[in-house]
């Protein structure tokens, strides 16, 4: 299950077409029904399979019919992918902008981890019960100016997921915090931000971002992980990116 999924190149997609490559049946939960059928059809044309959910992971009501769409299958794998770092000066910090950032990044995770570690442990005890991972980013470990909204919903979203890990590892529930650690050549930059994605993609040059699908790779790797070596939390950036 991937929940937080848009356009192909984006980092949901593509760890969707990763899980549906490696023999899971996957569902797909977004905002836009037509992005979520255009993802289930790529799968389809490669023998996979998928259903697409539309959900807001923030509605209760949402993730509960989602989640009961696996119906008799076994929940392998939840990625959680959901949050905007919208960017504003301190003093700009509205209610309706922290609100927002606190409902995307831990309410919906909250939500989504609930009903993912409800499945999991309701199925056959074995060692490895199923992955959960969250993405997370640099604003997970550091805030920087203009975006203390956004690094306070994204650190609390870190937070919850090392209480997870250590709840429900020895229960076989391996809970790991990817950091993305760059800007990600995807549709949000390429697309969304209009000439200053592009301006930014120049200036990092060749190899200066980090590409969706290489990311689904590290994502399916933490899953096929054995049980006696689990990694909790790793950092991706490009070699060119500071830190």
């Amino acid at each position: 299950m991937v929940i937080g999924v848009g356009a192909r190149r984006g980092i949901g997609a593509a760890t969707a077409i990763r899980a549906a490559a490696g023999g899971l049946h996957v569902l797909i939960a977004g905002r836009t029904q037509e992005k979520l059928d255009s993802i289930v059809a790529e799968i389809a044309s490669n023998g996979g399979s998928a259903t697409a959910v539309v959900c807001d992971s923030t509605v209760a009501t949402d993730v509960d019919l989602l989640f009961s769409q696996v119906g008799e299958r076994k929940l392998r794998l939840m990625l959680y992918n959901v949050g905007r770092n919208i960017p504003a000066p301190f003093l700009q910090n509205e209610r309706e902008l922290l609100t927002g950032h606190w409902r995307r990044c831990v309410l919906g995770a909250t939500l989504a981890g609930q009903a993912a570690v409800r499945h999991m442990l309701a199925q056959e005890a074995e060692d490895h019960r199923g992955t959960i991972l969250y993405t997370g980013a640099s604003a997970s470990l550091r805030g920087k100016p203009l975006f203390a909204g956004f690094a306070a919903a994204k650190a609390g979203a870190r937070a919850m997921a090392q209480s997870m890990a250590r709840e429900f590892g020895p229960q076989g529930i391996h809970v790991a915090h990817v950091v993305i650690d760059g800007v990600v050549d995807g549709e949000i930059v390429r697309s969304g931000w209009g000439p200053l994605g592009q301006l930014l993609l120049r200036n990092k040059g060749e190899d200066g971002a980090l590409l969706p699908d290489e990311i689904a790779a590290t994502c399916w790797s933490l899953h096929r992980q054995p049980t006696t070596a689990w990694t909790h939390e790793l950092d991706l950036r490009p070699y060119r990116e500071a830190f």
